[in-house]
C-alpha cells in the first residue's frame, strides 16, 4: 500500500521536524556566521589567505563539516583536535569544484584523466590550499597519498558508472555509481578526520559516514530530477521511476508539459515510486546511529516540506546538501 507522504498527519510530523531540526541547526549556524572558529587559526589563514574560490567562502560547508567532526567523535569516542575543521572544508570545496571541473569536460567530450581535472586553474587553487593546511600539522603526506590512491584505485571505474548511468539506467546501475561518488566521498571524510588525528581504524564509523552519502544522495535526487533528466544527467528518482511503468508514463507527460514536480506532485501522481524512493533512502539513514552525524540528513530531510525549498535554484553539491 503506498503512503500518503504529504498528508495532514505527515505534515504535521514534518512540522515538527523542522523546529527540532533549526533548534539543532542553530548554534552552528551562529559559530560559524561569527566567530568562523575553522577560518581563525594562524594556519587557516595562512593557507587560504590567496584562495580566490567563491565555493570556498560558503559558510553552509563549515557548518556541516563540524557536524562530520561532532558524529564521528560520537560514534568513536575518540578525541578530534578542532583543527581538522579546515580540512574537511578544504577538502569538500576541493570535491565540489572538481565535480563541477569533470562535468563541463565530460560534456565537451570523453573525460580526462583525474590529474587533468586537479591541475585546471579553479581546482589547483584549492589543491593547493589543502595542501599548505595540511603541511602546517605534518598531515600533508599521509593524507594527500591517501587521496591520490582513491583516484587512481575508484577514478577509472568511476567514470564507467557515469557513461553507463548517463541519459537514463536501471536503478541498479544509478546505485553503484552513487557508492562509488557520494558514498565515497564521505567515506573520505571519514578517512581525513582519521588521518589528521591519528586514529585507528573504526569501520562502524567508516560504515556510518558512507551511509550519509548515500542517503543525502537520495534525498538530493528527488529535488534535483527535472534538471537532471533534462542535462541527461543520472538520478536515482528518476532511475526508479522507470521501474513502474504506469507511473512512468505519468512522470514523463508531466515533464513534457512543464508541470512543476515537487513533492506534493510525487505524493498525487507516483506515490508508489516515492514510497520506494524513500524506502531506499531510509534503509541508508537508519544506520546513522550517531545522531549528530545524522543532523546533516535531517536538514536535507526537512527542505524536502519546504514549498520554498522547491522554487529556490538548484546548486550542484556531491554530498546531497544544497
Amino acid at each position: 500500500m503506498c503512503q500518503p507522504y504529504t498528508s495532514p498527519a505527515m505534515m504535521r510530523q514534518a512540522r515538527m521536524l523542522q523546529l527540532r531540526t533549526a533548534w539543532r541547526l542553530l548554534p552552528y549556524a551562529l559559530r560559524h556566521t561569527t566567530h568562523k572558529p575553522f577560518r581563525s587559526t594562524p594556519q587557516a589563514r595562512n593557507a587560504t589567505d590567496q584562495l580566490q574560490s567563491a565555493e570556498f567562502r560558503r559558510t553552509a560547508h563549515d557548518m556541516y563539516c563540524e557536524m562530520f567532526l561532532d558524529g564521528y567523535r560520537q560514534a568513536t569516542s575518540y578525541r578530534v583536535s578542532r583543527d581538522t575543521g579546515l580540512a574537511l572544508v578544504l577538502f569538500m570545496v576541493f570535491i565540489f569544484t572538481f565535480d563541477q571541473e569533470f562535468e563541463h569536460a565530460r560534456r565537451l567530450g570523453d573525460p580526462p584523466g583525474y590529474q587533468s581535472v586537479i591541475d585546471t586553474p579553479r581546482v589547483a587553487e584549492i589543491w593547493t590550499a589543502l595542501a599548505d593546511y595540511l603541511r602546517a600539522f605534518g598531515r600533508d603526506e599521509e593524507i594527500l597519498a591517501h587521496l591520490r590512491s582513491t583516484f587512481a584505485k575508484h577514478y577509472d571505474d568511476y567514470c564507467g558508472y557515469v557513461a553507463e548511468a548517463s541519459g537514463g539506467a536501471e536503478f541498479a546501475v544509478t546505485l553503484r555509481l552513487v557508492e562509488r561518488d557520494s558514498g565515497m566521498t564521505l567515506r573520505t571524510v571519514y578517512e581525513i578526520i582519521r588521518l589528521f588525528n591519528g586514529h585507528r581504524s573504526h569501520p562502524g564509523c567508516a560504515r556510518q559516514f558512507f551511509d550519509v552519502g548515500m542517503a543525502g544522495k537520495f534525498l538530493d535526487d528527488i529535488r534535483d530530477m527535472v534538471d537532471d533528466v533534462a542535462a541527461g544527467d543520472p538520478n536515482l528518482l528518476y532511475s526508479l521511476a522507470a521501474e513502474n511503468h504506469r507511473e512512468r508514463d505519468v512522470l514523463e507527460a508531466a515533464m513534457e508539459k512543464g508541470e512543476p514536480i515537487d513533492l506534493w506532485w510525487w505524493a498525487n501522481n507516483c506515490p508508489c515510486t516515492l514510497e520506494s524512493f524513500f524506502a531506499h533512502t531510509f534503509r541508508y539513514y537508519d544506520q546513522v546511529l550517531a545522531t549528530k552525524l545524522r543532523l546533516s540528513l535531517d536538514i536535507c530531510h526537512c527542505l524536502l516540506y519546504s514549498r520554498r525549498y522547491w522554487r529556490t535554484p538548484i546548486r550542484r553539491s556531491p554530498i546531497g546538501a544544497q
